[in-house]
């Protein structure tokens, strides 16, 4: 299958420099043990009746090569309204598909598109709800330059790795080389140098002479997709002329910096930036973001942890278990590596190929190009594997790291269990809504007031409003929460029925006739006390609850508990409660597996700590009692649904932490007409391939289980799709959709569903105010944004879904890269926020759709504690909550 086309994603079709590799080049012939991954294959459904024996795509028909990241597919004439990305593959434009037309999604518009103005669209706006006031952190751009502008390619003869020296370099010509952007590797100027200009400089650190080279690249117009790059560029450079300083991606304010002594810890308040178009406007999305230092490098850390030990094989271990997966900070030049590995018969001492053939230590490679003298030679190396950024340039060998020069960016695990330590903590990072709001103000009002800055802007003529952007949003209707008899309509601040729900019979409740609570004997009491609880406050939920069968331990080892477990089988008993004293991870993986794949029965774990208050006991048991039921398949609230042939799916994607390259996909489908009963299953990948096959038998055993429940199959489908980049968009659809789709006809003869494929992206910079007078606050839940902010060729929209009682609110982006249904924009709005009413851990709104949170519950728990699929007598419980 073919991946070409116009470039697309954040980087609007600029062309991508290549990259030099920066030495140390690693270890070479580095290897790492290929894993082996399992994949479901596909079974076809004998239960539902076949009209005629049609034919269907072959199997090497429906494959396609895996594209390479960024490349979008090709144009596919009368893609349905929402396509997502510039259209479809020729072997999807085949198949039989709803033809009605509509938007497009590309991210790859270029900014020669805004050069006349264009009527806003309005097909992917919705109108139900009350109007409210917001204010989002987006500052437009308010003119359009008017210039030539010339691009050329740097070469530094010889090389010169360090960005901070090539910039020094670079500024020895400033007569010459004056109004240039320099992003280290491309210069940006108004003047015409010519083909192949060259400049003679000194290096800034050893004096010797370095050849500076420029190759003319292009020459662009302000309606060029590069003015993007040139843009964010721009826009970095202001940030530095504010004062700030760049640490990895983002600059923040040194000047502003926190000590927290106590923990040996700097935390530096910054800012995030990102330029682009938004419905037909330029602007900057500008957040905060900030950078917790450790004062210790990494090598002192080493230090502490081995006179801990006498054993060097475990402090080896042990700080293997602490470094592996820290973020580290290079001292030299800023940038940020991921520690996978130690090489500990590695050191410093050691030599490694420069690009010349020579060979040259790490000791005076240090000391030649920063001037750092390396104090012990017998100190191990940092490995850090390559990204996909780093493989796309070029770079596949791992890069070597110094302990003495990196220190730890970040908290460790052990200061996320500390709880005073966190909420010191998020007393400067999780700032409320009118904090937020007044420091973006306040950036705003420093680039206009600081004269570098608006000297840079006015030497591109761009203009910069004085304002964040303000606009008309929606907030929806209030959801009725049904229960068996009665319903609930919650505050509108709060979205919570936690208070309402103690009392209220679920909408189906399961019995609990034959269960086992198991707990050491030192926990007795608790235990005890616990049963009673859950006794007495399930019988308003309508769950009949007999006395369990108990099983005391002597203690609290793991093979105790299986021990004890060995005579309860799946057809014999509903429920194991599993009452533990700490949260040990290798116990409760030594449970879930036997519970989830040996011995398939629900279970319920427990931690002590969270019993032993007394007054919240009552409330402890409550929440427990709610999961029991959704674990055994009980029904326990739900909202109105008005259609009542609709299958709504999640999907989401946990990589596994002991299987290398392998990362499991998570399926859950609703299979009633209510959306309160669900089908789950897990897909194991490392490859496309793998993902199409395990997606299709998914697909067939989920319809399978819906046609069982209602004899008859969903009309229409909605599948949320989380855990997806812009850059993977195309995979989404080349690959994942027409597998869908190519499944539908297996399944039933002339079967085609109405289908929408809605991505959902969790992680974004985009923040929104609510202005109410005078002052500003979260948006409650229900707050809907669908234009403004917006992107101008996506089918998509911002939903607030859930109360933040902390912090500012983050919104979720939801974007309809693929809409056959026929429903309307609010429709597809109030499903969405509908289904955010869903989740049975907490009687809340949460802040994605509750077919996404199952199948992150589910990814979580096959990844971390299973390692290999599930026994599928379970796939119809939400035994994973």
């Amino acid at each position: 299958m073919s991946s070409t086309g116009k470039p697309r994603g954040r980087g609007r079709a600029r062309p991508t420099p290549t990259r030099e590799i920066d030495p140390p080049g690693g270890v070479q012939n580095y290897r790492e043990s290929d894993v082996a991954s399992c994949a479901s294959e596909a079974t076809g459904i004998s239960t539902i009746p076949q009209r005629v024996n049609e034919a269907t795509p072959s199997d090497e028909q429906a494959r396609a090569e895996k594209p390479r990241r960024g490349n979008p597919p090709k144009v596919m004439p009368g893609a349905p309204r929402g396509s997502g990305v510039v259209g479809m593959t020729s072997e999807f434009s085949a198949m039989r598909v709803t033809s009605s037309s509509g938007r497009s999604s590309s991210r790859s518009v270029p900014y020669s598109s805004m050069s006349e103005a264009q009527p806003q669209a309005t097909d992917k706006r919705g109108t139900a709800g009350d109007p409210i006031n917001i204010i989002a952190n987006y500052i437009k751009i308010l003119t359009k330059p008017q210039w030539e502008l010339y691009q050329y390619h740097i070469e530094f003869i010889p090389n010169v790795e360090n960005k901070r020296f090539r910039r020094e370099i670079i500024s020895q010509h400033r007569s010459k080389l004056k109004d240039v952007a320099f992003d280290g590797t491309t210069i940006y100027t108004f003047d015409n140098f010519g083909e192949l200009p060259e400049f003679s400089c000194l290096h800034p650190a050893t004096s010797e002479e370095v050849k500076v080279v420029l190759k003319k690249v292009a020459e662009n117009s302000p309606d060029s997709p590069i003015f993007f790059h040139l843009a964010n560029l721009i826009v970095r450079k202001l940030l530095e002329l504010s004062g700030m300083k760049l640490i990895g991606r983002n600059y923040y304010q040194f000047d502003r910096k926190i000590d927290l002594d106590q923990h040996k810890l700097t935390l530096f308040p910054g800012f995030m930036t990102n330029v682009n178009i938004y419905e037909g406007s330029l602007m900057v999305n500008v957040d905060l973001s900030h950078k917790v230092l450790n004062k210790t490098t990494v090598y002192q850390r080493l230090q502490d942890i081995f006179s801990q030990y006498e054993d060097v094989k475990h402090a080896q271990d042990t700080a293997t278990k602490e470094l592996v997966g820290q973020i580290v900070l290079t001292t030299y030049n800023s940038k940020t590596y991921k520690v996978d590995e130690i090489a500990w018969e590695r050191s410093p001492s050691q030599t490694f190929p420069m690009r010349d053939g020579s060979q040259c230590s790490f000791i005076q490679y240090y000391e030649d190009k920063y001037q750092l003298k390396i104090i012990d030679i017998g100190q191990p190396l940092l490995v850090s594997k390559p990204s996909k950024k780093d493989r796309r340039a070029g770079v596949h060998a791992p890069f070597l790291l110094i302990p003495e020069l990196c220190c730890v960016t970040g908290i460790s695990d052990a200061m996320r269990a500390d709880f005073k330590f966190m909420k010191e903590i998020a007393s400067y990072t999780h700032v409320d809504a009118n904090t937020r709001y007044n420091r973006l103000r306040q950036f705003v009002t420093d680039i206009h007031q600081n004269s570098d800055c608006q000297d840079e802007l006015t030497k591109w003529n761009i203009t910069l409003d004085t304002d964040l952007v303000k606009f008309e949003a929606r907030i929806l209707d209030v959801e009725h929460i049904l229960y068996y008899d009665r319903s609930v309509r919650y505050n509108y601040n709060d979205a919570d029925w936690s208070r309402d729900g103690r009392t209220m019979r679920h909408i189906s409740a399961k019995a609990l006739n034959h269960w086992v609570v198991v707990f050491p004997a030192k926990e007795e009491q608790i235990s005890l006390g616990l049963i009673d609880a859950l006794i007495q406050i399930c019988k308003p939920f309508g769950m009949h609850v007999e006395y369990p069968h108990i099983q005391q331990l002597v203690n609290d080892r793991p093979e105790s508990y299986l021990e004890a477990l060995q005579d309860f089988s799946p057809g014999k008993t509903d429920l194991v409660l599993c009452v533990l004293s700490s949260n040990r991870k290798d116990r409760y993986d030594a449970l879930k597996k036997f519970l989830c794949l040996d011995n398939p029965i629900p279970s319920q774990m427990v931690v002590t700590r969270t019993l032993k208050r007394q007054n919240q006991l009552m409330s402890v048991a409550t929440k427990i009692g709610i999961q029991i039921n959704a674990k055994l398949g009980g029904e326990v609230w739900g909202v109105q649904i008005p259609t009542k042939t609709l299958m709504v799916i999640g999907m989401d994607s946990y990589h596994d932490s002991k299987r290398r390259g392998a990362s499991v996909g998570a399926f859950v489908a609703s299979t009633n007409p209510t959306l309160t009963r669900f089908y789950s299953r897990v897909i194991y990948q490392r490859t496309a391939q793998e993902l199409m096959d395990g997606l299709a038998v998914c697909m067939k055993d989920a319809l399978k289980e819906y046609y069982q429940s209602n004899n008859c199959l969903p009309e229409k489908i909605i599948i949320y799709r989380d855990g997806v980049s812009d850059g993977q968009l195309a995979v989404v659809v080349e690959h994942e959709l027409p597998q869908i789709i190519e499944t539908f006809p297996k399944i039933m003869s002339g079967y085609q569903p109405k289908l929408a494929v809605i991505i959902v992206k969790k992680r974004g910079n985009a923040r929104f105010f609510q202005q109410d007078g005078r002052n500003i606050q979260n948006p409650q839940p229900g707050t809907i944004i669908d234009h403004t902010v917006t992107n101008p060729e996506w089918y998509d929209f911002y939903l607030i879904s859930q109360c933040a009682r902390q912090g500012t609110v983050a919104p979720t982006h939801y974007n309809v890269i693929w809409d056959g249904t026929n429903l309307k924009v609010d429709h597809i709005q109030r499903l969405t926020y509908k289904l955010c009413h869903l989740y049975y851990n907490w009687p809340g709104t949460i802040r994605v759709p509750a077919v996404c949170q199952y199948a992150h519950k589910l990814a979580f728990l096959v990844g971390q504690s299973l390692h290999q699929d599930f026994s599928l007598t379970l796939a119809n419980k939400l035994f994973y909550l």
